[in-house]
């Protein structure tokens, strides 16, 4: 008996367990994100759009998570339609995030007319992987105006 208490209990050598780094980020999975994003967005429904934002989200460098949903919720509300059209310029991986620029296209069929509003200008996505899902830690972007006025609606 006193043998057997000498003898370890697991033959295999003892490591200690490895901690994996999550996956990066794919460029085609950032890709069929922002396809993804689009759809819901032209579906104007709040709650399936906002499942894109992780809840520590930033708009335009001030904006909240709070205070995007309202933004979106009005413009998803004042709209019959909008159309949602997008280039990439560039995807660029890093370990933890994708940073994805573009340039945006919206057009937006007002509420109950015919009058249609387009709204374009350059765009920008911090994605991150957040719980195994892909989600939009911030997104900054701009309009241009050719001598018309800023409205509250946006991408």
């Amino acid at each position: 008996m006193a043998s057997f208490l000498l003898w370890p209990l697991s033959v295999r050598p003892q490591v200690p367990p490895s901690f994996e780094t999550p996956p990066a980020i794919t460029e085609v999975e950032a890709r069929r994100f922002l396809d993804e994003y689009m759809a819901q967005y032209m579906k104007m429904d709040i709650n399936a759009f906002m499942v894109f934002f992780s809840k520590e989200a930033i708009e335009n460098r001030m904006l909240t998570y709070a205070d995007i949903r309202e933004i979106y919720r009005r413009t998803f509300e004042n709209s019959d339609s909008l159309f949602y059209r997008l280039e990439i310029f560039s995807v660029q991986m890093n370990k933890e995030n994708v940073n994805v620029t573009g340039r945006y296209e919206v057009t937006q069929t007002i509420r109950g007319s015919l009058i249609k509003k387009v709204f374009k200008g350059n765009i920008q996505w911090n994605l991150i992987s957040e719980n195994g899902a892909l989600k939009i830690r911030e997104i900054n972007y701009g309009r241009d105006y050719r001598g018309d006025q800023p409205s509250h609606q946006y991408p």
